[in-house]
């Protein structure tokens, strides 16, 4: 019965305390969280999270997949849910604590009350890279579970009191598209602050942290006045910030348009990413028509946002050519589809 080091992890969520207990205190929503849940499903009839309900775990890492039994051992609603894993017999919990009525405390804990049991043990050791390999994975899937669900309940929160027409998440089948936080400017710097990002488009390119945070202000200023703008996207499968895009009302060679945009880290080009994101947002972006057609304004040496236009069906429209910052920009748009 090998000794095994207990992990802790917590964070701040900006939402009120019923409204993040309805992403923790029920197992079954373990696979939106958790990087190593694939699926989660109840034992023996049961549809409600009770201390004592038993559930199945489908698992995958390391190029494995697994299942594994639980069952819940503290069950508090508003305050505790936690379980037991009947193969390695590890005790996972989220504690919850208001902090005021608009903000909950969250930890994350991973118990081993008794160690863990041999068979665990040797899985980790031949097929997950060793115990102290592993407790490192853990540690970043704890936190990644945390900043899922701090993200998850922060949007709710948003989408709440929002009086937006329609959506303000997005769903493809790699990628969710969500409405820009100001939270998100470190991702988001990651990207207007790369010179190949914005090689075609120079004067995009932001040179500090307090800079992207003002951009995204803009973005949001834009949603509030209008009910659509720009939306970042994130892969589903490393929930990362990859890149922004959508459409952004304006005036193009003096005529109404919704501008249209998709910029990606490098990390994720040639990845299909741009052509499936857009797709999404352009769908969100019919309801608002009246202002215009979409226009995508392209550098005449950028070959990518081209055929990225072509495929989401824009056609070239010289009639709004115009010269941007950067130099003369090739304009397709949809009026002519």
């Amino acid at each position: 019965m090998p000794a095994l080091e207990e992990l802790e992890t917590e964070t701040i969520i900006h939402a009120p305390l019923a409204e993040v207990w309805e992403l923790v205190g029920d197992p079954r929503r373990l696979a939106d969280w958790s990087p190593q849940v694939v699926s989660s499903e109840f034992c023996d009839g049961a549809d409600t999270a009770s201390l004592g309900v038993r559930f199945v775990n489908h698992n995958h890492d390391h190029g494995m997949k697994w299942s594994t039994s639980a069952e819940i051992v503290r069950f508090v609603p508003l305050r505790e849910m936690a379980f037991r894993v009947d193969e390695n017999w590890l005790v996972w919990s989220f504690t919850l604590e208001p902090m005021g009525a608009e903000a909950t405390r969250v930890v994350h804990r991973r118990e081993a009350p008794h160690g863990i049991s041999d068979w665990a043990h040797a899985m980790t050791e031949k097929h997950m890279g060793g115990t102290a390999a592993f407790t490192r994975s853990m540690r970043d899937g704890m936190d990644q579970t945390l900043l899922r669900i701090k993200r998850a309940s922060e949007q709710e929160g948003r989408n709440a009191s929002s009086h937006a027409n329609g959506t303000r998440r997005l769903h493809t089948s790699r990628l969710v598209l969500d409405v820009p936080d100001r939270d998100d400017a470190a991702d988001i710097f990651a990207i207007v602050g790369d010179h190949r990002a914005v090689a075609h488009n120079p004067s995009d390119y932001v040179s500090d942290l307090q800079g992207t945070t003002e951009l995204i202000e803009r973005w949001l200023r834009h949603w509030a006045d209008h009910e659509y703008g720009y939306w970042c996207v994130r892969e589903i499968r490393t929930g990362r910030i990859i890149g922004y895009c959508g459409t952004k009302r304006m005036r193009i060679n003096g005529m109404p348009a919704r501008n249209l945009i998709a910029r990606f880290h490098p990390d994720a080009w040639g990845s299909g990413y741009a052509t499936e994101a857009v797709k999404a947002a352009l769908e969100r972006a019919d309801a608002h028509a009246e202002d215009g057609p979409v226009v995508a304004r392209v550098r005449p040496e950028n070959l990518a946002s081209r055929n990225v236009a072509l495929k989401l069906g824009l056609r070239r429209d010289p009639d709004m050519d115009e010269r941007g910052p950067d130099g003369i920009e090739e304009v397709f748009s949809d009026r002519l589809t």
